[in-house]
């Protein structure tokens, strides 16, 4: 069987790192989970590191400075070059404690089987892994989700050369061949307190004031922004903008235990259909200045095949849904092969 491990730093994540483990530990196991504590100080995540700590998951504690975020990249590959040592896994996957691992093949498919098997398949690759597809959760509207292309990347066992502080340039042994995986992150970034999302990005411009400067110049204009945008300019940046519509998400923490509200809000301005969706979501957009919401099929396989121009271009060609969302639909592309008429949901303006 294909062991996975999974590495992640994080300090006072009170919110999120509860979750976040229980999702890695229902598809890889407890014992596959290694949290670096970044000097945490909140008793709420030093009692959940505590109790999981007693479940199984790897808990390091000797990496508690700013500094040590700075290298945060360092860090983890230290870590990830250890296991090699002791040949005690096939895949490192780092990750963010907002980031959570599932797959997007023909459809979104949250099953940790199915996820599982993605790594069986990548085993005899000798390859540098790229996972470079996310879904952005949209602020305080539950279940809706922004495709976005952002580079990351997972490591075979004994493959690692180097890693970067954001993980945007995974360094492996092999680097003429790269292959994409099927894997997706789930980017739960938006904080439904948008206090909280200041509170993090400051935590981390402070960081960097101790140490070394960012290593993107874009990662201090990111932070800078919460700071220089207003709550409602903050909000107002998504809600125009098209989208896929995923319920399952919300569910499946659901089934973990999880209450999805204090992950990505209540969203009550937002329509929530009750809809049976085999594929996992539905393409997603707002009309009348965001009183009316029109949903629509969208099948991967099919827009892949019958749109060529998109496939063969370098940026849509990543993940057709963003081209279809981004510029299809206005240009009345066929969606999917039997070509379903779409929900329209008109909403109360009084909403």
């Amino acid at each position: 069987m294909t062991r996975v491990r999974c590495v992640m730093m994080q300090k006072n994540e009170a919110t999120l790192l509860e979750p976040w483990i229980l999702w890695h530990a229902a598809i890889f196991g407890f014992s596959n989970l290694t949290i670096i504590d970044n000097g945490s100080t909140d008793p709420t995540v030093l009692d959940v590191q505590t109790r999981y700590e007693g479940k199984g998951v790897r808990i390091v504690r000797d990496h508690a400075s700013p500094v040590d975020f700075l290298h945060k990249g360092d860090v983890i590959a230290g870590i990830i070059r250890q296991w090699d040592a002791e040949d005690a896994y096939d895949f490192a996957v780092p990750l963010d404690c907002d980031e959570f691992l599932t797959v997007f093949l023909d459809q979104l498919s949250l099953d940790p089987e199915v996820i599982r098997r993605q790594f069986d398949y990548l085993v005899q690759e000798n390859a540098t892994f790229i996972t470079d597809r996310l879904l952005l959760n949209v602020p305080l509207a539950p279940d809706y989700y922004r495709p976005q292309i952002v580079r990351r990347g997972l490591f075979r066992a004994h493959t690692i050369v180097s890693l970067d502080r954001g993980f945007h340039n995974p360094q492996s042994i092999y680097p003429e061949r790269y292959v994409r995986t099927p894997f997706v992150h789930l980017h739960l970034h938006n904080r439904p307190d948008y206090e909280e999302i200041r509170r993090f990005a400051r935590q981390k411009l402070d960081a960097a004031k101790t140490g070394s400067p960012l290593e993107h110049p874009k990662d201090g204009t990111h932070l800078h922004y919460y700071f220089n945008a207003s709550s409602e300019e903050f909000l107002a940046g998504y809600r125009q903008v098209p989208d896929i519509y995923a319920p399952m998400i919300a569910q499946r923490l659901r089934d973990l235990g999880v209450d999805p509200d204090i992950l990505l809000g209540k969203g009550d301005s937002v329509p929530h259909p009750p809809l049976s969706i085999p594929s996992g979501f539905l393409a997603h957009r707002t009309l009348e200045d965001g009183q009316q919401h029109e949903y629509r099929v969208f099948d991967p396989v099919f827009y892949a095949r019958n749109n060529p121009d998109v496939t063969q271009d370098p940026y849509y060609g990543t993940w057709p849904v963003i081209h279809y969302l981004t510029c299809g639909w206005d240009e009345g592309r066929q969606s999917d092969p039997g070509n379903v008429p779409p929900l329209v949901l008109q909403m109360d303006k009084a909403t």
